[in-house]
């Protein structure tokens, strides 16, 4: 039993420094709060808006924090660490504090949360969900959701992939809680099919079917044979043009003879 309750303690004692860093940076944007147990002592990760306001001049800031968690809540060598939120509206617990900030100021409950519920979606998450609850409009309290995207709401999905934030506004008429649930872009739930296209180009080559490679020789052949013939027409041209210069010289040797015949006839008669 010993052993239960000392779980119980830790988880208690862990509850109370978030609760108390929460309250002491709320000016510095806080956003999620880490607690980590090293052989060194404990690690506390916070993620804030603004870093410089949490570390202060020369580091004053953050050494009287430290001091602080070590001698109230008995932590074991205390290690603040300070990072800066990259997207602040994709965490909840920024945008419910600015929502409680802007019902405190006065602004009407429809506009603080669509003005939040925009700058959320246009910073890209899936989903969101904010509701708001507490004497809103008279004296009668009531609840009103402001919903926008993809969000899950019940099982494993819902407890993995979607973040809560929480925030107390504090106005004259009476207290009003905001809570806000942001699903983080690029989150892929079980229920997500993809299909994917191969491209042609990646595309195995496929083996050549036997009516190709017929196709192929037969080309082939084709080919030989054109240039087979191509090459006898251009041969035979040439060796028409010497036999046709041939008979021409014996044609004119015969026409010189038949002329020549007369003239020795007309010699033998004159001798």
């Amino acid at each position: 039993m010993a052993l239960e309750r000392k779980f119980i303690e830790d988880n208690i004692r862990k509850f109370e420094v978030k609760e108390f860093l929460q309250r002491e940076l709320e000016r510095a944007g806080c956003g999620e709060i880490e607690i980590q147990r090293t052989p060194l002592g404990t690690r506390v990760i916070v993620h804030v808006q603004r870093p410089g306001l949490v570390i202060g001049r020369k580091g004053q800031a953050i050494r009287k924090l430290t001091t602080i968690l070590k001698t109230r809540f008995g932590l074991d060598n205390p290690q603040v660490e300070v990072n800066e939120l990259e997207v602040p509206e994709l965490n909840p617990n920024v945008m419910a504090r600015s929502i409680a900030n802007a019902l405190e100021r006065g602004i009407h409950f429809r506009r603080a949360a669509y003005t939040a519920l925009r700058r959320i979606m246009e910073a890209g998450a899936r989903g969101a969900e904010i509701t708001i609850s507490g004497k809103l409009t008279g004296e009668r309290a009531k609840s009103v959701k402001f919903v926008d995207g993809y969000l899950k709401h019940c099982g494993e999905p819902a407890m993995m992939y979607v973040k809560e934030g929480y925030a107390v506004a504090a106005p004259k008429p009476g207290v009003i809680g905001v809570k806000v649930k942001i699903m983080p872009p690029g989150t892929r739930l079980p229920d997500d099919i993809i299909f994917k296209e191969e491209p042609q180009a990646e595309a195995p080559p496929q083996e050549e079917r036997p009516e190709e490679e017929v196709e192929k020789v037969v080309e082939q052949v084709q080919e030989e044979l054109a240039e087979e013939a191509k090459q006898s027409e251009g041969g035979s041209g040439e060796e028409e043009q010497p036999q046709e210069s041939a008979a021409a010289e014996g044609a004119e040797e015969k026409a010189e003879a038949a002329e020549n015949k007369p003239e020795e006839g007309e010699e033998k008669e004159e001798a």
